[in-house]
């Protein structure tokens, strides 16, 4: 699609606006036409354009049956960092409510979005119930948190910032009131009888042996986090960190590795991103400058403006003045679903685009 054609989508269509999924639904995100004029060049993605973008990751997950990756929107750190630091009370509603009906200790990946000082980044937390390998364990036969872990896994949870803009945020203090917000969710969840989880049977099987529970800190020390920057692919200009955030997530979920740890030290070398599904990651790129491009990260731009008009345009009566012209604009970028030099790649696509373009390489340099 032309960028001209970008412009008269937003345009077109004001006064519109749709909803992901279509059918609503708790954590739906409600998109109007003032969202797709931010995906447009020079202009920053907005908290609704990250939201959309990331329900449609999160869901894609759930319909192939994967549970292991949890989501927190663009306003859950906002609300942490203005929480003072005590212990959870019934009255902390605001802190609870995020995951009603979701034991984030089952999960292995947990996704934070960092937006401050006109930036974007991103918080990894890899394996929290992880915890349980660095406290005293039941006198009973030890038990597996959320997805069974090797004896070759991690021994501990890990951070990770990712930040496509190297020094714009400073994570030590974000990792500060990460760490204290799963210490009190692990202790609400370890004392809550009215649901199952993690935290609850961990404390069931001391009680169950009539010994004492112990303490649970998730401390520097049993919860490091790491800054990833100097090996991440990194932005030229000061408005697509949303895009880099957003591949980030795209790229590592689709990857969705046996597990992530830092083997040896807390530098972002140490850092072992373990068994990705082949389809979706090299082994040797993952997590590195070679783990997608730049150009494609900048398609994402018109990747995500025609999905979200294709939405608008399911609202609009065939009759409106307005429909074929849209409909045209949007056909003009499926026509070039074939040119994958042009639009924006998923992972699997993307990785096999680069295999096929080094195998060329390859065989010309054998030339």
């Amino acid at each position: 699609m032309t960028k001209d054609g970008m412009c008269k989508l937003s345009s077109l269509l004001t006064g519109v606006k749709c909803t992901f999924p279509p059918n609503g639904g708790k954590g739906c995100v409600e998109m109007i036409a003032e969202d797709l004029a931010r995906l447009e060049d020079n202009n920053m993605l907005n908290d609704t354009c990250m939201a959309f973008f990331m329900k449609c990751l999160e869901l894609e997950l759930l319909q192939h049956n994967n549970h292991r990756h949890h989501f927190f929107n663009t306003f859950f750190l906002k609300m942490l960092q203005e929480a003072p630091l005590k212990p959870y009370n019934d009255n902390d509603s605001r802190l609870m409510k995020w995951t009603k009906g979701v034991d984030i200790f089952q999960k292995d990946y947990i996704y934070v979005p960092i937006h401050g000082g006109i930036h974007w980044s991103l918080v990894l937390i890899c394996h929290p119930s992880a915890i349980i390998n660095q406290l005293l364990q039941p006198p009973v036969k030890k038990m597996a948190a959320g997805r069974a872990l090797s004896k070759n896994g991690p021994d501990k949870p890990l951070m990770l910032h990712l930040d496509s803009l190297s020094g714009t945020h400073d994570p030590a203090p974000i990792f500060q009131k990460l760490r204290w917000y799963l210490e009190q969710e692990w202790k609400w969840r370890m004392n809550n009888a009215m649901e199952e989880s993690v935290p609850r049977t961990w404390k069931n099987s001391f009680l169950a042996a009539g010994v004492q529970v112990p303490e649970v800190r998730f401390s520097k020390q049993m919860l490091p986090g790491i800054s990833m920057a100097s090996r991440l692919p990194q932005q030229d200009d000061s408005v697509d960190c949303g895009l880099f955030l957003l591949s980030y997530i795209d790229f590592f979920s689709a990857a969705d590795p046996m597990y992530v740890l830092a083997a040896g030290g807390l530098d972002s070398t140490d850092v072992i991103v373990a068994s990705p599904k082949p389809e979706a990651a090299n082994p040797s790129t993952i997590m590195s400058k070679l783990w997608f491009s730049k150009q494609n990260t900048a398609r994402l731009r018109s990747h995500m403006l025609v999905l979200i008009s294709k939405l608008m345009l399911g609202t609009l009566p065939a009759h409106d003045a307005r429909y074929h012209r849209i409909k045209s604009a949007v056909e003009e970028y499926d026509k070039m679903l074939n040119i994958k030099g042009y639009r924006y790649l998923r992972p699997v696509e993307y990785l096999a685009f680069q295999t096929e373009q080094d195998a060329q390489e390859t065989m010309c340099g054998g030339h």
